[in-house]
């Protein structure tokens, strides 16, 4: 008996240490001690957020705010590269000055192209610049223009965004979420324009009449080429810094048709602790490096691969049902997604329409902790199908129903196959039989 209880007591020790390391393991992402305050990390192929920490919360975006300026800019400008742009009084800049934000020097009557302004204000996060090209595209109203951003947040359902201006300097009612800026990042990064810019390694803007030409000096470097921090998987991206924001960073990655947008804000805002670097650098290396060692981008199916067929009623067709959308997973890589396709045991003649969602592709990953679903649409050429008559479905229920017998009443089949050997048997042997009596008959009579 102490045997016994000696075993259990240790197969209940060793299931409780297994329980206890299974539940106590965390994903190895979240076990990264970040400093940030807020922190948002997002697969742009398949909308999966790796990361994510305050995601909603107010804060102070900094400079990060431009980029929603460059989009306006982009989404108002025909022509970047060639429409034009004139400083007018500087006096509207004395302020930013005054308040230690960064500016270009402009001064009054140069002339720009709305494209090297874009550049001078994402890459040199010029303040001034972004005045300028709000006071143009304003109608001559820099408030006008601010309007036109908060407008544009709420068009794209960003709750915890609101601006005071088009370049982030602090004011108290000014904030964005890391949520809300991946949105208008992404937004922004769907202008080609805008790829392009943040890209740029080596940029100079022209001479002017009253000005030589100026290099740009970056605010975006650090994961360049021969930098500590170096990532090869990095495009570009936007930072800033005001006392009351800390440091604030998003960036553009891609690798391997992988790619992430990251937002980190307020960054070394521990005033207790000192500081060897730009935390919102270090710590957006770390997660870009978690997540292209550990993820990878699964293709299950490609728009319009067939995935099943679905057989229509009464007839000999059966139709193909075809993926509707690339089905694609972001999942770790040893543990590869598994799914299931949903589709209908049949669809009437009447019903057929190419296109019409008939199904659905139910994608389960990450250790089945996450499931997606993805809609499968019937493929039909518009040939109509020929359908059987009611004689003919009625012949064709008495045979199955025959077949059916056959297959699934093995006594029947028992019964069937003895019959027909006796058949086989006997019926040679009744014909000898009658052939003996008939040739008998033939017999003369004495």
């Amino acid at each position: 008996m102490k045997k016994i209880l000696s075993l259990l007591l240790a197969l209940f020790l060793l299931f409780s240490s297994l329980s206890v390391s299974v539940f106590a393991e965390k994903d190895a992402i979240y076990d990264l001690s970040l400093d940030s305050q807020g922190v948002y990390l997002v697969n742009t192929e398949t909308d999966t957020v790796l990361y994510k920490k305050a995601e909603n919360a107010r804060m102070f975006p900094a400079s990060l705010t431009k980029v929603m300026t460059a989009l306006l800019v982009l989404e108002n400008s025909k022509d970047p590269k060639t429409e034009t742009v004139t400083v007018p009084d500087t006096a509207m800049f004395s302020y930013i000055i005054e308040d230690g934000g960064v500016h270009m020097e402009l001064s009054q009557g140069e002339t720009f192209t709305v494209y090297d302004l874009l550049t001078g204000l994402i890459l040199a996060s010029y303040c001034d610049v972004a005045d300028l090209l709000a006071y143009h595209f304003g109608g001559g109203s820099i408030s006008s223009f601010v309007k036109k951003m908060n407008d544009r947040a709420k068009d794209l359902g960003l709750d915890n965004t609101h601006f005071e201006n088009p370049h982030g300097l602090h004011e108290a009612n000014h904030y964005s979420s890391p949520r809300d800026i991946s949105v208008f990042f992404r937004q922004a990064l769907s202008h080609d324009l805008f790829r392009e810019i943040i890209a740029t390694r080596d940029y100079v803007i022209p001479a002017t009449a009253s000005h030589g030409s100026r290099a740009l000096r970056y605010t975006v470097s650090s994961f360049y080429e021969n930098s500590d921090l170096y990532l090869d998987c990095y495009v570009g991206g936007k930072s800033g810094f005001t006392d009351q924001a800390g440091r604030c960073l998003v960036t553009y990655s891609t690798q391997n048709g992988t790619s992430f947008v990251s937002v980190l804000l307020g960054a070394n805002m521990d005033s207790g602790r000192k500081y060897a670097v730009n935390m919102a650098w270090q710590e957006t290396r770390d997660l870009l490096a978690y997540a292209y060692e550990n993820f990878v981008l699964c293709t299950v199916f490609e728009k319009g691969a067939v995935v099943g067929e679905i057989p229509v009623v009464d007839s000999d067709v059966s139709l193909p049902a075809v993926a509707g959308s690339p089905v694609l997973v972001l999942t770790r890589q040893d543990a590869p997604p598994s799914y299931e396709i949903d589709l209908p045991q049949d669809i009437s003649a009447e019903d057929l329409k190419d296109g019409m969602e008939v199904g659905k592709i139910l994608l389960s990953f990450n250790e089945e902790e996450e499931v997606s679903s993805y809609p499968v649409l019937l493929s039909w050429d518009g040939v109509p199908v020929k359908t059987r008559s009611a004689l003919e479905k009625g012949a064709d229920k008495a045979a199955r129903a025959i077949s059916g017998i056959f297959r699934e009443d093995k006594v029947f089949v028992t019964l069937f196959i003895i019959l027909i050997l006796l058949i086989c048997v006997c019926l040679p042997a009744f014909r000898l039989t009658q052939r003996l009596h008939k040739k008998k008959s033939r017999r003369p009579k004495h």
